[in-house]
This record gives C-alpha cells, structure tokens and sequence, in this order.
C-alpha cells in the first residue's frame, strides 16, 4: 500500500496530512492562529495534488488515481470538516452553540464529501455546493479578524458563521468552479499570506 505514495501527487497528499496533524497538534495545545496557519498549507496542497495528477495522468499506474481519489477525500475531512469543528468547540468552551455548530458543519460536510466522492465535478468543471475545502480559509479570515470584534462574542460569531455555511455546502443551487491552472498559484499565494499573518498574530498574542 505505502507504494501509492511514490505517485507525485499522492505523495503531495501526504505532505498534506503532516501539516494537518501539525496544525491539530498546535491548535489542541492553545495555539488556534498557529494551527490553523499550518492548516492553510494543507488546504493549498490541497489544490496541487489535484494539479499534478492532471499533469501526469499519463504516468499513473492502475489503481493508483482510484487510491489518490480516497486518499485526498479523507484530508479534506480533516482539514475542511473535523478541524474547524474541533476549532469551534475550544473557542465556545462547552457552549450548546458550539456543540450544535460543530455538529451541523460535520453532518453538511460528511454528506458533502460523499456526494462529491460519487457525483465528481459537473461537466462544466464546477462543484455543486460550497467545497468544505472553503472552510479553513474563512476560519482563518475570522481569526484575522479577531482583533476587530469583541472578544466575548468571537466564539459566538465563529459558531454562526459555520451554522450558515453548512447548509450551502449540501445545496444543488450553487455551481462553484474547481480551483485548476492559474487558480492555483494564486491561492497558494494567499494561503502562504494568510499563514503569515496568523503567525504574526499569534506572535503578537503570545
């Protein structure tokens, strides 16, 4: 099985996973901005696997794009679903909101990759339905933020947020194009400034 990841973009897959537990592993340990900072180097390497599996499709062996698929399915998970879950319920500290908030995003999301996982892109290339790979930047705009709002009322404002977006994550109303070709250079680009910015921040925090 290990053999899968001698394909370039499962082993780009793979390098995102380690940022993935990086960020956990800070998040869990009382640093959110840092985490969620690593976690935006999962979400771009997100976009380069899907790039480079188009690029050498010609090379892939059998199996391995159908290994690839899964592979990348179970990061964005992680990284889309069960990270910013994990997020809302250390801000809310045990609130009902927090708990319903987290709830309802890993629902929309679980039911959101499934569909995708079987359904794929429409023919026009587009998503059907907000990606939850959308999730961990908009954490990361809320958390560059946070020095702008009350501080009592982030966690509460976090948790509403999500609330709103999960239903646009299961919608078949909204056509989102994939992020491919020059796409994804630039939002590496923002990831990389993004991650920046949250370890300024967290800097200055700490």
């Amino acid at each position: 099985m290990i053999g899968y990841l001698r394909d370039y973009a499962n082993a780009i897959t793979a390098l995102a996973y380690l940022f993935a537990v990086i960020g956990l592993f800070v998040t869990f340990n009382g640093n959110i901005e840092l985490g969620v900072a690593a976690m935006l180097w999962t979400w771009f390497l997100d976009h380069w696997d899907g790039h480079v599996a188009r690029k050498t499709s010609h090379l892939r062996r059998p199996g391995v794009a159908e290994f690839g698929k899964s592979f990348d399915g179970f990061a964005d998970f992680i990284h889309g679903v069960l990270f910013p879950a994990s997020v809302i319920i250390l801000l809310g500290k045990g609130t009902p909101l927090s708990l319903v908030a987290s709830l309802v995003l890993v629902l929309a999301g679980a039911i959101r990759l499934s569909y995708f996982e079987n359904m794929g892109l429409t023919a026009d290339a587009r998503f059907t339905g907000i990606p939850v790979s959308y999730d961990t930047p908009l954490l990361a705009l809320l958390l560059l933020t946070r020095p702008l709002l009350p501080e009592h009322a982030f966690p509460t404002i976090v948790a509403a947020a999500f609330i709103m977006l999960a239903p646009l994550h299961m919608t078949t109303a909204i056509r989102v194009p994939a992020i491919r070709g020059r796409a994804v250079p630039i939002a590496t680009g923002l990831a990389i400034a993004g991650s920046i910015a949250l370890a300024s921040a967290a800097k200055i925090a700490g």
